[in-house]
Formats: C-alpha cells, sequence, structure tokens
C-alpha cells in the first residue's frame, strides 16, 4: 500500500536528507571528522562533579573508582575467581583488592598505592595514585564533589558478557578483549562526522560479537547514523551503516538482531541475513516493499511477515513475504482523529507504535505518542485478518 505522502513530497516540506552507505567485508576510507572528534588526541583539563564524593583520608585523596573510570575510558569488572577488582583500558590494566595498598598492571608490575582500597556504604574508593602511577593520569581535589585532571575521553565503551569493547571516537578503531588483559585491534568502523555516540554488544556465540554504534550530529543533531559490525574471531568480517535525518520528530526503532540463526545487517533499503562468521545467507529489498528513496528500519522478521518502518512517515509497514503486500498497521489500530493527528502532522510524528512480541496470529504492540499523554497502551494486532 502507498503510503499518503509521497518521499519526496515530505523531503521537500522538512528539508529530508538522506544518505546511506554500507560496506560488505572492505571497509570504507574515513571520512572527514567533526571539530569535537578531531581534539579527542589532544587531553585537555578537565573539571568534573562525581556522583559519590571524593574524600582525604591518611594523607591520600580517595576517588571513587566506579564514577572516576568512564572518565578515563576504563571498564571496571569483578573477577570472581580471584576476587579482584580489574580495571581495564585500552593499553593498561590494574587488578587491585578490597583492603590492599598495591595494584599490578600490565606485565605483572606491582605499584604502590599508599593507602588501601576502601569500600564505604557499598562504594569503592581508591587512592588517587591508582590513577597517577598506572594510567599516568594525575587528579586534584576542586571542590566538595569535583576532581581535575588532565585528559580527554577517546572511547565510547560496551560489553557483552565477559567480552569487552572500546570503539575510538576520531579514528574508528575497534579494540576487543577481557577484563584484566589489554584488547586487541579487530579492524575499524566507518563512522561519518562522530558526534554523540553510544555504543552497544551483544553475544552471538563464543566466536562471534556484534556491535552497534549509534551517532547523532550536526545542529541540532537533527541527524543519525547507524552502525552494525560482525566480529567473529576476534575480526570485523562485515558491517554496514545507515545515515537519516532532518527537521522532523520521526523515530526509527532498533533493527532487529538475528533471525533463524543469521545476523542482520540494514543499510536503510536492503537488509542482508549473514551467518556468524559473516557470510550472505539471503538479502532483502526493503524499498521493493516501501518504495524508493527512504531509509527502512526492520523491526521484526519472521517467516511470514516484516515489520519495516520508512523514516519519511515514521510509520509501521506490514508485510506479507509470501504475495509481497504491504500494509500500513496504524491504520488499523488507532481512532480516526489518531490517524488524522498522524497523517498531517507537519513535522512527522511516526505511529508511535514499537513491536513487542508474537503469540500465534497476534502481534503485540506499545503505543506511545507525547501528543496524547504519556501513559502507554498495549496493542494487539490480528494477522489472520
Amino acid at each position: 500500500m502507498k503510503n499518503s505522502k509521497s518521499t519526496v513530497a515530505k523531503a521537500a516540506a522538512v528539508a529530508l536528507i538522506l544518505t546511506v552507505t554500507m560496506t560488505s567485508g572492505s571497509i570504507p576510507r574515513l571520512a572527514p571528522q567533526s571539530a569535537a572528534a578531531a581534539t579527542d588526541s589532544v587531553n585537555q583539563k578537565t573539571t568534573r562533579a562525581l556522583e559519590h564524593k571524593p574524600f582525604k583520608q591518611s594523607r591520600q585523596l580517595y576517588i571513587p573508582l566506579r564514577d572516576a573510570a568512564y572518565l578515563f575510558d576504563l571498564q571496571l569488572t569483578y573477577n570472581h575467581a580471584t576476587k579482584a577488582l580489574e580495571l581495564t583500558g585500552v593499553t593498561q590494566y590494574a587488578k587491585l583488592k578490597a583492603g590492599s595498598a598495591s595494584a599490578t598492571g600490565k606485565n605483572n608490575v606491582t605499584v604502590s598505592l599508599g593507602a588501601p582500597v576502601l569500600i564505604k556504604q557499598g562504594v569503592t574508593y581508591v587512592p588517587a595514585s591508582l590513577f597517577a602511577k598506572l594510567f599516568g593520569i594525575s587528579i586534584t581535589l576542586s571542590g566538595k564533589q569535583e576532581i581535575t585532571y588532565v585528559y580527554s575521553s577517546k572511547y565510547v565503551m560496551a560489553q557483552a558478557g565477559d567480552k569487552l569493547f572500546w570503539l575510538n571516537r576520531e579514528k574508528g578503531v575497534l579494540y576487543a578483549g577481557s577484563s584484566g588483559q589489554l584488547p586487541v585491534r579487530t579492524g575499524t568502523i566507518q563512522v561519518e562526522h562522530p558526534d554523540w555516540l553510544a555504543m552497544d554488544a551483544h553475544k552471538i556465540n563464543d566466536s562471534t560479537y556484534v556491535v552497534n554504534i549509534y551517532n547523532s550530529y550536526g545542529e541540532p543533531h537533527i541527524f543519525d547514523g547507524r552502525y552494525r559490525a560482525i566480529l567473529h574471531n576476534g575480526s570485523i568480517v562485515r558491517q554496514t551503516s545507515m545515515s537519516y535525518g532532518g527537521p522532523s520528530s520521526i523515530n526509527l526503532e532498533k533493527d532487529v538482531l538475528t533471525y533463524d540463526g543469521k545476523i542482520i545487517l540494514n543499510d536503510g533499503q536492503v537488509a542482508e541475513l549473514v551467518t556468524p562468521d559473516g557470510k550472505l545467507a539471503e538479502s532483502i529489498d526493503l524499498e521493493k516493499f516501501g518504495g524508493p528513496d527512504d531509509v527502512y528500519s526492520l523491526e521484526a522478521i519472521e517467516a511470514d511477515f516484516l515489520l519495516i518502518r520508512p523514516y519519511s512517515t515514521g510509520t509501521l509497514l506490514l508485510v506479507d513475504r509470501s504475495s509481497g503486500k504491504t500494509k500500513s498497521i496504524y491504520l488499523d489500530l488507532l481512532d480516526k482523529d489518531v490517524i488524522d493527528r498522524i497523517q498531517n502532522d507537519e513535522f512527522g510524528i511516526g505511529d508511535g507504535l514499537k513491536y513487542i512480541s508474537r503469540t500465534g496470529d497476534q502481534l503485540k504492540f506499545k503505543w506511545h505518542l507525547s501528543y496524547f499523554g504519556s501513559e502507554a497502551v498495549t496493542m494487539t494486532y490480528d494477522l489472520s485478518k
């Protein structure tokens, strides 16, 4: 079924800008970086307030460990076998225990902290000397809850099971490894105009992981980029990207991660089903169902149907995989006045529907639009009708 507003007309109305790139196996040349990203390689003097209050004791400045870790691109984990805290970075790590006044870094180098690691009201505090001696970061107290240091964050981080990940904001290099060990370089991910970055990671099996990177950029951050990469045996074997945006309030939900043991790589127009070792198993032409010159999220996939959402309208389309016919779900689920608001809103609000699950022929959705209050409503669509 054709959408009531064509993509071209919508683009003219709201200055929609769509760019789509895709890589399969090969890594493209990095695009020019934003001004913010370009300064990542230079450490800046920074003052930050911490959630938990630093304090001085026995002539030592104590810093809340978890609060400080993320400021310095360090991932904090607990090793149940050794009963040690492990602080892992790209070039150095530290292993320490509560009550101990020393820590061990790479090459089994042990340094004295000058005072023991403390736990107060469930919060772990470490002497600031830990960061100076093992990570080269000196910290001073600047206020009741503020610290000053010379360091600029260079990475976004994620964790999946016992695997840790770091993505270099400036260069797009992805590192992966285990807690308490130096990570290895897995490859490079193309991120255009990196700005507000976030990353998550998922374990597929013992040798395969998937990372997703989300980038919001431009002023006032009205453009979005999505990136998904498959890591197999420690290397990136396949990746894809999609970009969309403009002065619209439409939100594309995340793409489904896997189907039938295959990983979904969606560039916004073609969705690939890829085996965990990076081999292409199937391609699905999303433009065939929704029309050309648009970007589509793939929010559900089953043997008999797809749920795709075009950015131009933000309204879910149900695709019958056997016939190729499409249907706008919201037209059957929502009231006429709500439908009118969705179809006539100048800046695009989408339909507010989010797919939850399937039971037999019943598809369950959560519905919420800020225009109609903050309470979410559960709705069911019957596939058999």
